[in-house]
């Protein structure tokens, strides 16, 4: 097999244009083959020892493996992430709410909050890889992040891509935000001179949040049959999926953690579900947030919504 092949084979799962991105990736990824190399016949030049690996990534791919996951990686904000079947792929979308909890930071730095000082503390909810919490870190070097998640399959992941990405400032913490005696011990970070907090950074003890972001699991179990199965059957669904009649449960739980570990004036920021940005929004107001927005994504749809506490 071929790399001209393999697109045909990848065409009926992706369509012709993901599936020559794709093998594009994978050539120019791990082969050092540019697009350029290929239409020069380069692709034919492969050692035994490569023809071996293509076939074996071959395999993977045409089972509807997502990429992310054959390399072991994928790009998010400018950073390279590393990725397993225990975490989410990170989205585009998902780079538009990092560059709002930024946005929002240095907003916030003009109401007596200096971006610029240790002071300024960020929690992020459901971290995943941990692609957000370490984005944030690095983009606000002089910030504390925090990032929970509930797998300490994903937390391992998001602590090597920590490690790799010498994001210093960011610190990891297993909790379920459903379950109300772990989210009693997510709000006690954020309490002056919390024994949990100092035991993650003793010299920093002063620690109310700036700013809680979170990209939770939001799509509901009567949307599975609108996505891809490469996603499907690869992405891990705790962190995809929620019931039908109970769509909105991790947000009324990120809005009441919030309520206890925010700092006043301090903003929550949460990817959504597109068909339920209204109803979101609606709930923060519920939930005693004011200034509720909802912001669209890079693709026009309604992703984000942002309040105040």
């Amino acid at each position: 097999m071929n790399h001209v092949e393999l697109i045909k084979l990848l065409t009926p799962i992706y369509g012709a244009g993901e599936a020559r991105a794709v093998v594009r990736l994978v050539m120019e990824e791990r082969f050092g083959l540019s697009q350029t190399d290929l239409l020069l016949g380069k692709g034919t030049t492969l050692s035994r020892d490569e023809r071996n690996d293509f076939e074996k990534i071959a395999a993977r791919l045409v089972q509807g493996e997502p990429v992310q996951y054959v390399l072991g990686y994928a790009s998010f904000g400018g950073h390279r992430f590393r990725v397993t079947p225990d975490v989410l792929i990170p989205r585009p979308e998902t780079e538009d709410l990092v560059g709002r909890v930024v946005q929002s930071a240095r907003a916030q730095s003009a109401f007596g909050y200096d971006v610029e000082q240790p002071s300024f503390n960020v929690l992020d909810l459901c971290t995943g890889s941990g692609c957000i919490a370490i984005a944030v870190a690095l983009a606000l070097p002089a910030a504390n992040v925090v990032g929970v998640d509930i797998s300490l399959s994903a937390l391992t992941v998001a602590r090597e891509n920590a490690h790799d990405l010498r994001a210093d400032n960011v610190s990891f913490l297993e909790g379920d935000v459903l379950q109300p005696d772990k989210a009693k011990l997510i709000a006690e970070l954020g309490r002056p001179n919390s024994p949990i907090r100092s035991a993650l950074q003793p010299d920093k003890p002063d620690l109310f949040f700036d700013v809680l972001v979170s990209n939770p699991p939001y799509v509901r179990e009567c949307e599975a049959a609108e996505m891809s199965r490469h996603v499907l059957d690869h992405e891990p669904g705790l962190a995809l999926f929620v019931p039908d009649d109970d769509a909105l449960l991790f947000y009324h739980a990120i809005a009441d953690i919030g309520q206890r570990c925010l700092k006043s004036g301090g903003t929550v920021l949460v990817e959504v579900n597109t068909a339920l940005a209204g109803d979101t929004q609606q709930l923060f107001l519920n939930s005693g947030y004011t200034d509720a927005i909802v912001f669209d994504d890079q693709f026009d749809r309604p992703r984000i919504v942002q309040a105040r506490k």
